[in-house]
C-alpha cells in the first residue's frame, strides 16, 4: 500500500499517450480508481502507462499539470502529512456528498455547483447552503487552507509554474535535485470542483455520473 500510495502524485511531465500500451485498459464500465480508491463509471486512464493500474477523470490531471485549463482546475497546497491519494480521495467524497445535497438533478444545478466552488476557493460565506453541507465544505475549506503555506515556500499555487519549474531545472545537480526531491515530498495538487474539455466544464457531470453508480452517503 505504501508502494502504491507514493506511485501516485503530481507528475511535471505529461503522460505521452502515444506510448506503447497506452489505453490497454478494456471496455469502459465500473472500475475501481487506482489513486483515490473510489467506485467510477466511465472512462479510464492509463496512470504513466504502466502504472499501479487506471485512473478517473479527477486523479488523472495529476499526470497533466500543464493542460490548458490546469490553473482553473486545481491548485497548489502543501500538506507533507497527507497523501497525494488521500486528498484525492477527501476531495472526491466531499465533492459527491455536496453534489448530492445540493441536488442530483439537470445541468441547471451547474450555476449551484460553480457558485459553491467559488465561494469555498475565495473563502466567501456559504451560510446560505444547506446545513448537510457543513462537513462536505468543512472538509473543502480544510484542504484550501493549505494554499496559503505553498504561496509562501513557492510564491506561486499555479501547478503550471512549478511543473515548468521542476522540467527545467537541472536534477543532474545534486543539491538541485534533493532540493525537487523535498519539494515533491511536501506538495500536493488539489482539484477546485472543475473539469474542463475545451471551453466546457464537464466536472458536475462527472460528479452526477459518480452518485449514479455510488447513490451512498459518502460523507456526513
Amino acid at each position: 500500500m505504501a508502494r502504491l500510495t507514493q506511485s501516485f502524485r503530481l507528475l511535471p511531465r505529461p503522460w505521452d499517450p502515444s506510448a506503447p500500451g497506452a489505453g490497454e485498459m478494456g471496455e469502459p464500465g465500473l472500475f475501481t480508481c487506482a489513486c483515490c480508491g473510489l467506485i467510477t463509471p466511465g472512462r479510464r486512464f492509463p496512470w504513466h502507462g504502466d502504472g499501479p493500474g487506471p485512473v478517473c477523470a479527477l486523479c488523472n490531471i495529476l499526470q497533466d499539470p500543464t493542460r490548458p485549463a490546469i490553473e482553473r482546475e486545481a491548485v497548489l497546497i502543501w500538506w507533507p502529512k497527507l497523501s497525494q491519494t488521500r486528498i484525492m480521495t477527501l476531495t472526491r467524497c466531499a465533492h459527491q456528498a455536496l453534489m448530492q445535497t445540493l441536488g442530483n438533478g439537470p445541468n441547471g444545478q451547474d450555476v449551484v455547483w460553480h457558485r459553491a466552488m467559488d465561494a469555498i476557493a475565495s473563502g466567501s460565506d456559504t451560510a446560505m447552503m444547506p446545513a448537510q453541507c457543513k462537513s462536505a465544505l468543512a472538509v473543502l475549506r480544510a484542504l484550501h487552507a493549505r494554499t496559503a503555506e505553498a504561496r509562501r515556500r513557492l510564491e506561486t499555487t499555479s501547478p503550471r509554474l512549478l511543473a515548468t519549474a521542476l522540467l527545467m531545472a537541472n536534477r543532474a545537480d545534486p543539491q538541485i535535485n534533493e532540493s525537487a526531491t523535498a519539494l515533491m515530498d511536501g506538495i500536493r495538487l488539489l482539484p477546485l470542483g472543475r473539469l474542463h474539455n475545451g471551453p466546457t466544464d464537464i466536472y458536475p457531470a462527472l460528479v452526477r455520473e459518480w452518485l449514479d453508480a455510488d447513490p451512498q452517503p459518502v460523507m456526513t
